[in-house]
């Protein structure tokens, strides 16, 4: 007649146990420092655009306020006036003053 044979379950030591947590430690903080490298390498570059971006702006910025500063001059309204034979009458300017807001 045949022996039954049964088989133990193996149960997982303390040793194992440490070993598979390690393992699973370690693939975690490689995938999160490459994760956060690749992140920081995006936002950098996207600093940079930004800084371009800016500063094109701002030499767009100073050269609109310098076409308004001479579009507001009053001696290219006079010479405009001079050049369409439109004189100056003391007559014609009418000055309204409001007194108390009202």
């Amino acid at each position: 007649m045949a022996k039954i044979v049964k088989k133990k379950r193996r149960r997982l030591s303390l040793n194992g146990f440490a070993i598979i947590l390690f393992t699973f430690a370690l693939f975690a903080w490689l995938a999160s420092s490459l994760l956060v490298n690749t992140m920081n390498a995006k936002l950098t570059m996207k600093i940079q655009t930004m800084n371009e971006e800016l500063s094109v702006l701002k030499s767009q910025n100073q050269t609109l306020s310098f076409e308004i500063s001479n579009l507001e001059s009053k001696d290219r309204i006079y010479a405009a006036a001079s050049a369409a034979d439109l004189d100056q009458l003391s007559a014609n300017i009418i000055s309204v003053n409001a007194e108390n807001g009202e």
